[in-house]
């Protein structure tokens, strides 16, 4: 829910990190034993969020992001099948966003972009250069997500956080600005092709889902039909949890931990978020200077 917050509501600024967090739900989602309703709801809306045009085409690296939601349900079903009724049944509602992107075609996608992005229009959402700048950020890091400095400009920079070392997430937020801003510039418009399709199609391990959908969602339309189409949804989660995919899916895949990689954009959130309790855990007594803590702005 919160994650889905974030996505939704939350800044542009905050892009870099959609894979972080993804990645976090997935490391944990073959372990998932029940998830609950809104989770469920929220989990599907962003594969939906993530698949529409807005996103899918805003850059040619952007369906990484439903790779790793279609990773999540993969391991939900594959190995948490039972107890997670609410997931399954959000899936099935929202079999069309399935069923758009496993037919998606180079006309199709061409047309959509056209729509989604005029000419005259720039994406506001750039999925190319938020992972270029993560990249180059994780080059810029050591192993506990420090940044390390340039040996001609170390001296220098080193020197002016001596002076004022309130400043030292100040030049940290500039140089990824500084990083994001040059990655953009020299950055052209993406147009979908025959090779970012082949592309997009391997990438996305869609078979799981399709067969759930193609044993579940008869079932779901024939009990509909039964009762003229009044059908309370205890009543269908019920008859899920009944029914057996054992062999009607694929072979369960091997479970896939990602390791953390360390960058700025992370280093400096962790940093923010472990000040931030530090300093809302000693206020008794104060050991800050409370007129000189600003936790957030207000617009």
């Amino acid at each position: 829910i919160t994650l889905h917050k974030m996505i939704v509501n939350g800044s542009y600024r905050l892009v870099p990190l959609y894979s972080c967090f993804l990645t976090v739900v997935c490391n944990i989602s073959p372990y998932w034993r029940a998830m609950s309703l809104v989770s469920s709801v929220k989990l599907v809306n962003l594969f939906e969020l993530f698949s529409s045009p807005k996103f899918l085409y805003s850059g040619e690296k952007a369906y990484k992001h439903l790779a790793l939601l279609l990773e999540i349900f993969n391991n939900i079903i594959q190995y948490q099948y039972n107890g997670n009724q609410h997931l399954v049944y959000a899936i099935v509602r929202r079999k069309d966003v399935f069923g758009r992107l496993a037919s998606l075609t180079l006309p199709k996608a061409v047309q959509q972009c056209s729509k989604a992005f005029p000419a005259h229009l720039q994406p506001e959402y750039d999925a190319d250069a938020a992972e270029q700048v993560a990249a180059l950020s994780i080059q810029d890091v050591d192993e506990s997500g420090n940044p390390i400095q340039r040996a001609d400009s170390r001296e220098d920079k080193s020197s002016k956080r001596a002076d004022n070392p309130a400043k030292s997430w100040e030049s940290n937020e500039e140089t990824i600005g500084s990083v994001g801003s040059s990655v953009v510039s020299v950055k052209e418009r993406f147009t979908p092709s025959e090779s970012w399709l082949a592309e997009l199609r391997s990438s996305l391990p869609l078979e799981t889902v399709n067969r759930l959908l193609q044993h579940l969602v008869p079932v779901v339309d024939d009990m509909c039909e039964r009762q003229n189409g009044v059908v309370d949804e205890t009543e269908i989660l019920e008859v899920f949890k009944d029914i057996t995919m054992v062999g009607l899916l694929p072979v369960p895949h091997a479970i896939v931990i990602r390791k953390y990689q360390p960058n700025q954009y992370t280093s400096i959130w962790f940093t923010a978020f472990m000040w931030g309790v530090v300093f809302l855990r000693c206020q008794q007594p104060p050991i800050f200077d409370l007129e000189c803590i600003q936790l957030f702005q207000v617009s």
